[in-house]
């Protein structure tokens, strides 16, 4: 199979999403707060997108061998720590997390969209139903890093 010109530039240009964030930042800002789009959102909307694609690669198990896989991926990923600390309603707790727990000068903690649209696209392709999450409450763990935990409107 041979590499047309196009699919040799998109390997290169398109090689990784923050690359390009950083590159289209300086045109897609003003688009965005002219549109009224909170960065919230956009990363909510990110966060769905990418559990979507992650469900589509989980075993065809049951929702705890799910978890437990997603879990494993989380730490093989470094992406902190995964855990169910309750199954009825559902409550995942993240620790350590490297996705949005260490965001230089916020000053405070905040709610993580990323993760809220994640769990609750796997969850919801998982369960065949829509699936409700909220971040019940957050706390800094070790060396500064952000920890959630998130209540789901199920239970497993």
């Amino acid at each position: 199979m041979t590499i047309q010109a196009g699919d040799q530039q998109d390997q290169s240009f398109w090689k990784d999403f923050a690359s390009m964030a950083d590159f289209f930042s300086p045109t897609l800002t003003p688009l965005q707060e002219y549109l009224g789009l909170r960065s919230k959102d956009l990363f909510y909307t990110l966060g769905l997108t990418f559990g979507r694609k992650v469900s589509e690669r989980l075993a065809r198990g049951s929702l705890r061998e799910n978890l437990a896989e997603l879990s494993e991926l989380w730490e093989k990923m470094e992406l902190g720590k995964l855990q169910v600390v309750k199954t009825d309603p559902l409550t995942l707790l993240i620790t350590n997390c490297r996705i949005c727990g260490q965001l230089p000068g916020t000053g405070s903690m905040y709610e993580c969209a990323f993760h809220q649209g994640f769990f609750e696209s796997v969850l919801s392709m998982k369960m065949g139903m829509k699936v409700n999450l909220h971040q019940d409450t957050n706390f800094e763990g070790e060396a500064g890093t952000w920890c959630r935990r998130f209540v789901a409107d199920v239970k497993i």
